[in-house]
């Protein structure tokens, strides 16, 4: 079902989702929320919904096979993907040992990862995703976060497992990494960040990727600090291993820290019923089987390095058989990619609308100048609220879209409306 280009601020309520498989509202820019979408649905495009903030599903389980959502500045949550809130939103109660962190609830954190951080600032958040939480700072020199049961100023931590007070179970794990790029271009792309945690005595390895992550600033440190909920697969006296993973040669890890957390015996029937709800969604201590993999759980939706899961991480290469399980929006097309291709062969007098992110005044300036300098242009105009380049005159659109990636590599062309009868001219050269 296409529905894109509309100016609705939710669906229609007479329309029937039940037996849908494809839904396409590309450019609804008054649309603020998706609620209770059919689980059948196999495929998503959201791209350039301003407005949108979340989507949930009538099952809590991701089933997409198919999913584009660029362009979408103020979406937070993508229930059974992730949900980032704002720090100054939460609770202490809800923090639990990161409770220290509502001090530096008004600072800058640079979000990378995904399309939703193109250019749009954030304070400190907290991310959930897979049943783990995480949250991540810089520019701050008080390391006194790193005063936990077990520390390690190497590139690693590894400890056993000390035993736990009389009457208490083992809850989770309390992580925290300090690291830091080892480029000295800031304005690079960041490559990829993953956490690993490892049961040496079991066996079991988890390998996590972020959805967005830090990227450190030049010569500082990044604050890494995350909650896994493992009680149930750690025992006194086991060995666990945490480290960092990225590329070789672009991040270095400075110290990590870990405290175990614990319930006491009241608290342990709730968490059992607690567990019992997750049972059938894709987070720890719920169903994670297609994320499976021999050693472990790889807890990462993007193909990195394609139908292979590098040996570093878990001793061996291991093959993806079912990638598709992997992909969201990276691997996706949608009913605009044909605008794309268009070249205006006849010489027709358009209006191209491109959406992309501003990030600031002087990079705005700079791409106006650009794209005015393409051959054919007679006048650029830009709707910074939105995300829109609109360039009017008789040129070729995929010319000003390869214009505008030099600037920005996430650029789109979203549609292109005919102005007048095509100029003809024999002398043309087309």
């Amino acid at each position: 079902m296409t529905l894109a280009v509309n100016s609705f601020e939710m669906l229609p309520s007479h329309i029937d989702l039940k037996m849908l498989w494809s839904l396409e509202l590309t450019d609804c820019s008054n649309l603020k929320s998706l609620p209770c979408l059919p689980s059948m649905l196999e495929r998503l495009y959201v791209n350039w919904c301003s407005s949108l903030e979340n989507i949930t599903f009538q099952s809590g389980r991701f089933t997409l096979q198919v999913f584009s959502y660029e362009g979408c500045f103020k979406l937070c949550e993508i229930q059974g993907l992730f949900k980032l809130v704002p720090i100054a939103k939460l609770e202490e109660a809800d923090l639990g040992h990161m409770q220290w962190i509502k001090a530096y609830q008004g600072h800058k954190v640079d979000l990378v990862g995904d399309v939703i951080t193109e250019g749009r600032p954030f304070n400190v958040q907290m991310l959930y995703e897979y049943g783990i939480r995480s949250t991540f700072l810089q520019g701050i020199k008080d390391q006194s976060m790193l005063t936990h049961d077990y520390t390690s100023s190497s590139d690693y931590l590894s400890f056993h497992v000390h035993s736990h007070p009389k009457n208490h179970r083992i809850q989770g794990l309390y992580v925290t990494v300090l690291y830091r790029s080892l480029g000295e271009d800031r304005n690079i792309e960041s490559p990829p960040v993953f956490a690993r945690i490892s049961n040496k005595t079991k066996r079991v390895t988890w390998v996590y990727n972020p959805v967005v992550y830090c990227k450190p600033r030049v010569g500082e440190d990044a604050i890494w600090l995350s909650y896994w909920p493992i009680g149930n697969t750690l025992d006194a006296g086991d060995e666990v291993h945490v480290d960092i993973l990225g590329d070789k040669g672009t991040i270095s890890t400075s110290g990590f820290g870990a405290s175990l957390v614990y319930m006491d015996a009241g608290e342990v029937e709730k968490e059992e019923e607690k567990s019992e709800m997750m049972k059938s969604e894709e987070v720890i201590g719920g169903d994670l089987s297609l994320f499976h993999v021999k050693g472990g759980y790889y807890l990462c939706r993007r193909d990195f390095y394609g139908s292979i899961i590098p040996a570093c991480f878990f001793g061996d290469n291991i093959e993806i058989t079912d990638s598709i399980r992997w992909r969201t929006h990276h691997q996706s097309t949608n009913t605009y990619e044909e605008l794309n291709n268009f070249q205006n062969p006849n010489r027709y007098k358009i209006e191209v609308t491109l959406g992309l992110s501003f990030v600031s005044e002087s990079e705005t300036r700079k791409i106006k100048k650009a794209v005015s300098n393409v051959e054919g242009v007679e006048s650029v105009s830009t709707h910074k609220e939105t995300g829109r380049l609109i360039v009017c005159g008789c040129f070729n659109p995929q010319a000003v879209a390869t214009c505008v990636r030099e600037f920005k590599k996430l650029v789109q062309i979203l549609s292109v409306k005919f102005k007048s009868e095509p100029l003809f001219d024999d002398n043309l050269q087309v």
